[in-house]
Formats: C-alpha cells, sequence, structure tokens
C-alpha cells in the first residue's frame, strides 16, 4: 500500500476537493476497510455550503460501507473475513459515559467529537478511501447486497431508532411528515410495524414515491386541510403517532396539534433554523401525549437496520437517485443539494 490514500475534502464552502491524507493503518482490535460508497447526508450537505460551521478541510462521510481488507491485533479473522462486505457505524461511543452506561450510546458524550483531528483534515472519515475502526463498530453482510443499497444502512437505522420511540401498535395510525429520503424510510419501516401510513407532503413525486412502497394515505397540506383530511382519518381524534421529518420548525408546532390523546409525537430532524415553538402546559397534561425526539442510530438500531436490507426485507435502494465517482465530488455534492434527488452516492 502507498502511505497516502485520497479523500473527498470540503476545503471552503461550496468547493470540494480532492485530497491527499496519510493512509490508516489498523490498530489493535481494529478493523481496515475498503471504503466503496458514502452518501451525501444533508450534514455533510451543510458543511458543504457553509451552513454548518466546521474546521477545514473537513472530510466527512458517516452513511458508508465497503469491504475489509485488513485486521489489527485481536482481531478473529473468521468473524470479520478479509474481503467481506460491510456496513460501519461511524459514529463514536466511549462505553463509559453516563448515556453510554445507560444504553442510550446515540446521546455519548463524544458523539460529535472528530474521529479525524487534523492538521492535514478534520471529520469522520468515510468519505476517504479506507477508515480503521473499531470492531464493534463493523457489521458484516452476509448476502451479496450493492454497496450503494448498503451505504443507506445508517439514515434506516436512524429511522427504527426513531420508530423505537413511537411505540406503534399494530393498526395504529401514522403520519410522517415531510417525504424527503427519511420520510420515506419511515414509511418503509412503520408499514413493517403494522401501522396504517399516513404521509403529509406537498410535492406530487414525493407522495408518488411514498405510494409506490406502501403508504396507505398521501395529503397535499398545500391545497389540503391537513388537520381537517387527518381528523377524517382518525374519527376526529388525531394521529397515534406523529412524526416531523422536515426541518421546520413551524411544522413542529402544527405535528404537535395533530397528535392523538395519549398518542407520541416525535421531531426527528434538526431544526435550520431552530425557532421556539409554544406548548400548552395544561394540554400536556390533560392529553398525556408523548413530545420527544430522535437523533441518531444506536447500536440495536444499526443492528437492526443491517438485518433488514441483509435479508430483503427492506430495500432502500430506490433512494438512491444518483452515483459520482469520488474524483466527480463537487459535481456530486452540488446534485445532493438539488430536491428532487433522495440520497446522492460517492464511490471509491
Amino acid at each position: 500500500m502507498n502511505e497516502f490514500m485520497q479523500a473527498l475534502a470540503v476545503v471552503e464552502p461550496n468547493r470540494a476537493e480532492i485530497i491527499k491524507v496519510p493512509l490508516v493503518k489498523p490498530k489493535p482490535d481494529e478493523v481496515l476497510v475498503r471504503i466503496r460508497t458514502s452518501a451525501l447526508c444533508t450534514w455533510e450537505q451543510r458543511i458543504f455550503t457553509g451552513n454548518k460551521k466546521a474546521p477545514y478541510p473537513l472530510i466527512g462521510g458517516h452513511e458508508i460501507a465497503g469491504e475489509i481488507c485488513a485486521l489489527g491485533e485481536n482481531i478473529d479473522p473468521d468473524q470479520y473475513s478479509p474481503g467481506s462486505a460491510v456496513a460501519v457505524r461511524v459514529l463514536k461511543n466511549c462505553q463509559s459515559c453516563h448515556f453510554c452506561r445507560r444504553g442510550m450510546e446515540n446521546l455519548c458524550v463524544e458523539l460529535n467529537t472528530f474521529r479525524l483531528t487534523g492538521p492535514e483534515a478534520y471529520g469522520m472519515g468515510g468519505l476517504a478511501e479506507y477508515i480503521s475502526i473499531e470492531r464493534s463498530a463493523v457489521w458484516v453482510f452476509e448476502n451479496k447486497i450493492p454497496f450503494e443499497t448498503m451505504a443507506l444502512t445508517e439514515p434506516l437505522a436512524c429511522v427504527l431508532n426513531s420508530l423505537k420511540k413511537s411505540n406503534i401498535r399494530m393498526g395504529d395510525d401514522v403520519l410522517i411528515i415531510g417525504g424527503g429520503v427519511m420520510g420515506q424510510l419511515h414509511v418503509m419501516a412503520a408499514k413493517l410495524a403494522g401501522g396504517r401510513i399516513i404521509m403529509s407532503e406537498p410535492n406530487e413525486y414525493r407522495r408518488e414515491v411514498a405510494r409506490s412502497i406502501g403508504c396507505h394515505v398521501t395529503i397535499d397540506p398545500a391545497n389540503m386541510d391537513l388537520k381537517a383530511e387527518v381528523g377524517k382519518l382518525t374519527g376526529g381524534r388525531g394521529a397515534d403517532v406523529v412524526i416531523n421529518t422536515t426541518a421546520i420548525s413551524a411544522v413542529v408546532q402544527d405535528s404537535i396539534s395533530l397528535t392523538a390523546t395519549g398518542g407520541t409525537c416525535i421531531t426527528y430532524s434538526s431544526q435550520h433554523p431552530d425557532l421556539p415553538i409554544m406548548v400548552s402546559p395544561n394540554w400536556l397534561h390533560n392529553s398525556e401525549v408523548d413530545l420527544t425526539g430522535a437523533v441518531n442510530p444506536s447500536i440495536e438500531s444499526f443492528d437492526q437496520a443491517v438485518k433488514l436490507i441483509d435479508k430483503g426485507l427492506v430495500d432502500p435502494s430506490i433512494f438512491v437517485s444518483k452515483t459520482f465517482d469520488f474524483m466527480d465530488g463537487q459535481q456530486a455534492f452540488e446534485e445532493a443539494l438539488k430536491p428532487e434527488n433522495f440520497r446522492v452516492v460517492v464511490k471509491f
């Protein structure tokens, strides 16, 4: 191997370039993964546009898949066989903080710390040719799944963590607000959980996609009274579960009013800009509505996502809108920003 590897880095707002960084090597208890695909999440997109501040050059990439190419000391080659196709949970979990020890590793205090800490580059490191990572963060696929599809393991895992908080019961009415890739993945997963799925989305194409993957009812909130329509479907109660996947705080406010007494309302998406909302304490007291958020994939939800994709129970390949060679990274980022695309995947 060479002593350097190539990576796709954001070097300044709206500019991505190929840079060379020192080749990573596996330490004891680590697995070296040759990255094959990395999807461009909205986090990377905000870094690219400069809407999220970060040090440059930044190598993002946390929705990744690849193959094992080398093992550090103490790694069982039968469990982590070189050549095996894998998905990687890049997020850190220290296993020793208050949250990790309570089984809430998706809230780990080290969660937002970068694996690459400079001076050559900063970031998560998934938009590079290789990543070396602890074996506990590596999941081996048993079946032959395209790397582009495997790259969507992480976003599916985020969705499964969200649905765990929803406590969906079979037959529940589940309202999903927003038909982007995360909203669509919520449709797939919530349908498996036995809910009647209702999607609110103003874009006709996204509503069509939702129907094609099994969404039972779609509503255009731009031309229909969403609350009235949900009321008709639910006998005036509201939805048992409401999940807002948009980044619009006003929609969070609306989602609360669409939630049935005793139901659950989840703010799935981060908010940009983050604006305050109003909640009546007395209504909250009397309704027993569970208002909560969902962030990042837990270890359990990542494991479930791997199994669902590996066993063919969920096929997220429809949401890979375009793929680009990493050498065309600037174009990949520009395409990822277009609202008509779900996920743009970079190939190494």
